[in-house]
């Protein structure tokens, strides 16, 4: 797939997936974000579907370890 045939709106669900999981990421490593900040980033009409992929993220990084189960290990 050709990510430049999408349409724009296509791109931004995009980039809003990207967001929602890369603060999910973050938030199972334990580093430092800023959700508000991240969320205001994305255009206003997507909000809603941020805060729905940003939960759909974190229902699927409950099956991965936390940051502290990392430090056990090694």
């Amino acid at each position: 797939m050709n990510l430049a045939n999408l349409t724009q709106e296509e791109k931004d669900k995009i980039n809003v997936d990207l967001s929602a999981s890369g603060v999910a990421y973050k938030e199972r490593l334990g580093l430092q974000y800023d959700l508000y900040e991240t969320e205001n980033q994305q255009p206003e009409h997507l909000h809603p579907y941020f805060r729905e992929r940003l939960e759909h993220c974190r229902e699927i990084g409950k099956r991965f370890p936390h940051w502290f189960e990392y430090e056990k290990e090694g």
